[in-house]
């Protein structure tokens, strides 16, 4: 599977690691890191997230972040546990997580995401903002 933005494909497959197994979508900012950053200011900073199952790829709306205590988010800090948003977390035995929505939902295929998450298949179209991201089979 490939993301499409505009001219640009992505294999998400090559951005998973070891740390990280959720792929964090939203608006570029200093705020938080996001593994695929948007330059859309209508898109929300925590937009969505994809995560790589057996059964393949599901989008949810809105992102699982940790509470930071220093507010610090940089790529250049590692990520703690399972965080997608690389934030220096005082408490890495027992960070604090919270589910962030974004103002504006996620669309795929002009439909709001249900809540326990959205299977991709390759032709879907995915509406963060007004940045289109067509998945490609």
């Amino acid at each position: 599977m490939y993301l499409q933005i505009a001219d640009r494909y992505i294999d998400p497959q090559t951005l998973l690691s070891a740390k990280r197994t959720i792929i964090s979508i939203g608006r570029h900012t200093d705020e938080a890191y996001n593994t695929i950053a948007l330059n859309d200011p209508q898109a929300d900073i925590f937009q969505c997230q994809i995560k790589h199952t057996a059964d393949g790829w599901i989008l949810n709306n809105g992102q699982w972040r940790t509470e930071c205590p220093k507010g610090i988010r940089s790529r250049l800090q590692h990520a703690c546990n399972m965080c997608t948003g690389r934030c220096v977390n005082t408490h890495t035995a027992n960070p604090h997580y919270s589910w962030r929505i974004p103002l504006i939902p996620t669309l795929i295929n002009g439909h709001t995401i249900q809540p326990d998450g959205q299977p991709l298949i390759d032709g879907d179209s995915i509406l963060c903002g007004q940045t289109i991201i067509n998945v490609r089979g």
